[in-house]
C-alpha cells in the first residue's frame, strides 16, 4: 500500500474493495475486515523508546491523532471505573537536540479500554469496522464526543525534570488498529507533538489471553505491520513501549520522548 497522509486513514483500505463493483459488500464486516488487514507497511521504521532510565536521547516521532481525541482533565490517574491490567507509565519529556528536559510541558494521554471502547464515543463500534467506517468516515476525521463518559483520558503538567507519571489500564484492542495508546505534548498551550505509542504483538496477546476484562475479544489480529492509521506515517522512532510484567503488580513503562520544539 502507498504512503498514506492523515486524511486517507480508512482511504486505502476502502479502495482494496473498491467502490463500483463490489459497494454492496461494504456492509459485511468480514469482506472489510479481510481488506483491512491487508495493508502492508513494508519499510516502517518503529524502534524502541528509550526508558527514562536510559542515557538515550531520540527525536520521537509523529503520529496520526486519530478520530477520538477530547481535551483531558488534568489528573494522574485515568483509570475511573475501567477494569483491565493496571500500568503505570512515565514520560520524560526533553527538548531537542540538546536533551535537556522541558518542565511546564502539558502531555495530553488518551486511550481505548480492555473492550476496545473510547470514552465519548458508542460501545457496539470498536468491533464492527462498518460501523467505525460510517462514524469516521475514510479519512478519519475528528468526531465530536457523543456522550459525556471520559475514561481513560487525562493531562500532566511535567515537573522540573521533564516528567509525568500515569496510572492506566493496558489498551485493548479495536477494529482496524494495533494496540496503542495516544498522546501529545503542548506548551505554552501550542501543540509541540502529536502521536502514539506501541506494543509488542506477542505482549499484547498474552494479556488478552489471561486478562478477564480482555478476553471477550481474545488476540489481536492487528499489528504496527498491518495497521492503516500507522501506513501514512511510517517513522516511528521511539514508540515501542516495553513494559515490566510482574503477576500481582501494575506493568510498569517509560518512555524518554524528544521533541523540536516548534517557533
Amino acid at each position: 500500500m502507498k504512503t498514506q497522509t492523515r486524511r486517507n486513514f480508512l482511504a486505502g483500505a476502502v479502495g482494496l474493495l473498491g467502490l463500483g463493483g463490489v459497494a454492496a459488500w461494504l456492509g459485511r464486516n468480514d469482506i472489510l475486515r479481510w481488506a483491512l488487514r491487508r495493508t502492508s507497511n513494508d519499510g516502517l521504521a518503529l524502534s524502541p523508546a528509550p526508558a527514562l532510565a536510559d542515557d538515550t536521547c531520540v527525536l520521537t516521532s509523529s503520529q496520526v491523532e486519530g478520530p477520538f481525541f477530547i481535551a483531558a482533565p488534568i489528573r494522574a490517574d485515568i483509570r475511573e471505573d475501567r477494569q483491565g491490567k493496571e500500568m503505570i507509565l512515565r514520560i520524560k519529556l526533553l527538548r531537542m537536540p540538546e536533551c535537556l528536559p522541558l518542565e511546564g510541558a502539558v502531555v495530553e494521554l488518551w486511550h481505548c479500554d480492555a473492550e476496545g471502547t473510547y470514552s465519548g464515543y458508542p460501545e457496539d463500534i470498536s468491533h464492527d469496522p462498518w460501523k467505525t467506517l460510517r462514524l469516521i468516515g475514510i479519512h478519519g476525521d475528528p468526531v465530536a464526543p457523543l456522550n459525556e463518559k471520559r475514561f481513560l483520558r487525562g493531562a500532566q503538567v511535567a515537573d522540573a525534570g521533564g516528567e509525568v507519571e500515569f496510572r492506566t489500564i493496558f489498551p485493548g484492542w479495536y477494529e482496524p488498529r494495533a494496540p496503542h495508546i495516544h498522546f501529545k505534548v503542548l506548551i505554552d498551550a501550542q501543540e509541540q507533538l502529536t502521536s502514539q505509542f506501541y506494543f509488542e504483538p506477542e505482549f499484547c496477546n498474552r494479556i488478552y489471553r489471561q486478562g478477564p476484562a480482555y478476553r471477550a475479544y481474545g488476540e489481536c489480529p492487528y499489528t504496527p505491520r498491518n495497521d492503516v492509521a500507522i501506513s501514512g506515517q511510517l517513522q516511528a522512532q521511539g514508540l515501542l513501549l516495553t513494559p515490566s510484567w510482574t503477576d500481582d503488580l501494575p506493568l510498569t513503562a517509560s518512555a524518554r520522548v524528544g521533541i523540536r520544539k516548534s517557533a
